[in-house]
């Protein structure tokens, strides 16, 4: 009795493998047109276009299959050198690997095939036409001609390729976890990556589902492992050597365990910058603008979840930096400046953070345009005496916007006041820094992972509450004069002659405060969008590692609270919003 296989089961695998080919093809497409002599970039692309032909034939993904076929016979022509390598060439090859994916997404979401697939099949074979030699052309069509009768007839380099991803689990999202990679050569043959094939025993995939729950669990061992620790101080048991020496390795264990489990959910900022070379050319290009990228520590690795959620800020901050920052040309070599402007995105390490840097040498920032267009949309009043940091910082207004006109591009007010929201609701801060007439930077600093948090706990009566320490700039206790009360009962503390909002916290939450008084209790400084409040706390209890868990999940949404996480004592301590607290103090 015959078994029909139901290759649906297999999409998944082809999906998420082909969206990794047409990144790896897009990057070298990208080189290709910088370097057209690189006969590894060609033979990159053409194993790229290969794989994705093999793996969709394989599963009965014909229309995928027959598309591809045309890009890799004209690849194929390029990497025997019997067609040029020309721009027009490069970009013919962009524009279909552009459709390819459309394509695929389309076949992936059940939707109607793009338009523009004849026209990119007819400029593909009219290439492949007209460079023929050899016999080439013939060979091409009685190529496609097999495609269309056999639906499973890939090369045999394909089907070895693609067996490996057919017998994985399907899932919506996976995670890559491998132990050793070793370099591929990319000028070696393709034959030469499947000599290699034994090292694939390293890497394994997992849903992310699964990796979430392992990271929970280690988080409740975390918590388990504090509450201990704090029961055995309770009972004054911590001077028992053997107890003593037994608690300290469990704490070594589980801070490694914890650490390593959180390393899995790491991976390299270069999937997200990685992106950018393609934007930052048709930018260019769109605008006639020429503009080349570095990009350096893309080995840095973020949380998945942070770097899925940098996208949309970053594409902001570079589309910017093209339309607003750089100038054209002309304009640059008038200023002494190279015709090409020079786009910079970086990432490293500092202290338990990682820092983003976007870059540019363009025009900078106008600070006295800035000013203007503020006061003309009523952002700030003209008498304001604002220091070149807080001009700076008007840019995040919404609605702020200095472009003349409305584009395809920017001009419209929405994207930096959006960007510096994102990037806060992911605990991080953003800062930006310019020099007239040399450019403008932006400093984006983010937290490792958004599972665990740094924080400052704080005592407000009986009750617990953690503060972000990315957003905690100092704490006090003030003067009488420097509290001081205005109409409509609103309080505000001076420090340093800057005067900010005081918000009680036990008002906020309806608690009761062991100190009303400002002046016998501490206040907290914190910043949010350049915007300073103070918080009414009765004391500092120290600084923590917290486990994040979420109130939308598990409760509702509360005003002021992002998370809540549980003590080494047992009990449970609310995170601050500090966002939702600046807004407090405003509406108030």
């Amino acid at each position: 009795m015959e078994l029909e296989l139901d290759l649906s089961d297999f999409y998944p695998a082809f999906y998420e493998e082909a969206a990794e080919h047409l990144s790896s093809m897009e990057e070298s497409l990208l080189k290709l047109e910088r370097n057209p002599e690189s006969a590894g970039l060609i033979a990159t692309i053409f194993r790229g276009a290969h794989s994705i032909k093999g793996g969709s034939g394989m599963v009965g993904l014909q229309d995928i299959a027959d598309f591809t076929h045309g890009m890799e016979n004209m690849l194929d022509l390029m990497r025997e050198g019997e067609m040029t390598t020309t721009p027009d060439r490069v970009a013919l090859l962009l524009r279909a690997t552009d459709t390819l994916g459309r394509l695929i997404n389309a076949t992936q979401e059940g939707c109607a095939v793009p338009e523009e697939i004849d026209a990119i099949i007819a400029e593909v074979e009219a290439q492949i036409h007209g460079n023929s030699t050899h016999g080439a052309t013939a060979d091409a069509v009685e190529a496609v001609a097999e495609a269309n009768e056999e639906p499973t007839g890939a090369p045999k380099e394909a089907v070895s390729e693609i067996e490996s991803a057919s017998v994985l689990k399907p899932e919506e999202e996976r995670l890559e976890l491998t132990k050793t990679e070793a370099p591929v050569n990319a000028g070696a043959a393709p034959a030469a990556r499947s000599h290699g094939a034994s090292s694939e025993s390293s890497s394994i995939r997992v849903s992310v589902e699964k990796v979430d729950e392992l990271i929970n669990l280690v988080g409740e061992l975390s918590i388990v492992q504090s509450m201990i620790d704090q029961a055995v101080r309770d009972q004054g048991l911590g001077t028992t050597p053997v107890l003593q020496e037994s608690l300290q390795s469990l704490q070594r264990s589980t801070r490694e365990l914890q650490e390593r489990v959180m390393s899995v959910r790491m991976i390299p900022v270069a999937t997200l910058f990685r992106r950018f070379p393609r934007v930052v050319r048709d930018l260019g290009a769109l605008t006639g603008k020429q503009v080349s990228v570095e990009i350096s520590g893309e080995d840095t690795e973020l949380d998945k979840q942070v770097i899925e959620q940098l996208s949309d800020p970053l594409t902001h901050l570079v589309r910017n930096a093209i339309d607003h920052g750089i100038e054209p040309p002309e304009d640059r070599v008038k200023l002494g400046k190279p015709a090409e402007g020079r786009l910079r995105l970086s990432a490293c390490h500092e202290g338990g953070n990682v820092i983003l840097d976007v870059q540019e040498d363009g025009r900078g920032l106008n600070g006295e345009l800035i000013r203007r267009k503020a006061v003309e949309k009523g952002l700030i009043r003209p008498e304001e005496n604002l220091t070149p940091e807080q001009v700076r910082s008007l840019i995040y207004l919404p609605g702020f916007s200095t472009a003349a006109k409305i584009t395809d591009i920017s001009g419209r007010g929405v994207g930096l006041d959006v960007v510096k929201q994102n990037i806060e609701k992911l605990n991080g801060s953003i800062h930006v820094n310019s020099e007239p007439g040399k450019g403008t930077h932006f400093r984006i600093q983010l937290p490792l992972t958004l599972a665990i948090l740094d924080g400052l706990t704080v005592q407000v009566g009986d009750e617990v509450y953690i503060l972000p320490m990315l957003s905690v700039v100092e704490s006090f206790r003030p003067k009488e004069a420097d509290v001081v009360r205005v109409v409509g009962q609103r309080e505000l503390v001076m420090v340093r002659g800057e005067t900010i909002p005081l918000i009680r916290l036990h008002d906020v939450f309806g608690t009761t405060a062991r100190h009303s008084d400002p002046c016998r209790g501490l206040v907290v400084m914190v910043e949010h969008l350049q915007q300073r409040v103070g918080l009414l706390v009765d004391d500092l209890l120290g600084q923590v590692q917290a486990v994040m868990k979420s109130l939308d999940r598990n409760y509702r949404k509360v005003d002021g609270l992002s998370g809540a996480t549980i003590l080494g004592n047992g009990s449970i301590a609310l995170i601050l919003d500090v966002a939702g607290l600046v807004q407090l103090s405003r509406t108030r």
